[in-house]
C-alpha cells in the first residue's frame, strides 16, 4: 500500500539551492504531537530518511523515494518564508536576522506555517508542539501565551 503524499492544487515554487547548516545534521519532521519522519544528512552529504508507517497522516516525500541533499534543502526552504525582497527584509528585522538562512530561520520558527500543523525540530530539541508553538508566536509576533491558572483578560490586557 502506498502512503499518502501531501499534494496540492497549485504549487508554488521552492528552491532546493545550498545554504549553510551544520552537517551532520539530525532533524524531525512532524504533524502536531505526531512524529512523521527523520532526516539524517552524513558528513558526505548522503541521506538517510526513515518514516512512521504507523500514522495516515500525508508524508512530504513516498516512502520508497531515495533523497538526495537538493530534497532536505527543499524540506527546510519550503516551511520557511520566502527569500521575497518585498517581505523577507520585514521577516528577518522581525527574526533579528540579518540574512536570509533558511536553516537559522526553521530554527527560530520551527517550520511553522500558519496553513498547516507540520513543523520541524533538530533531534537534539525536546520541545514538544505546544513549546514550538509558544516560541514561534513569541519570535514572530511577540506574544507570550498565558501560563497555568491564568485567564485570558490577563493575556489580552
Amino acid at each position: 500500500m502506498r502512503k499518502h503524499v501531501i499534494k496540492a492544487h497549485t504549487y508554488l515554487p521552492v528552491s532546493s539551492d545550498p545554504f549553510d547548516m551544520p552537517i551532520p545534521i539530525k532533524f524531525e519532521l512532524y504533524h502536531a504531537n505526531t512524529l512523521l519522519s527523520i532526516f539524517s544528512v552524513k558528513d558526505d552529504m548522503t541521506v538517510d530518511y526513515s518514516y512512521n508507517a504507523n500514522t495516515d497522516i500525508p508524508l512530504l516525500f513516498p516512502p520508497d523515494k531515495r533523497l538526495k541533499i537538493e530534497d532536505v534543502y527543499y524540506i527546510i526552504r519550503s516551511r520557511v518564508f520566502p527569500d521575497n525582497p518585498y517581505t523577507a527584509p520585514m521577516e528577518l528585522q522581525r527574526l533579528g536576522l540579518e540574512e536570509y538562512n533558511p536553516y537559522e530561520i526553521i530554527k527560530l520558527t520551527y517550520g511553522i506555517l500558519q496553513t498547516d500543523a507540520y513543523w520541524i525540530k533538530r533531534s537534539d530539541d525536546n520541545s514538544s508542539f505546544d513549546d514550538a508553538i509558544a516560541k514561534y508566536n513569541k519570535v514572530m509576533f511577540g506574544v507570550q501565551p498565558p501560563g497555568p491558572g491564568s485567564k485570558i483578560e490577563d493575556f489580552l490586557n
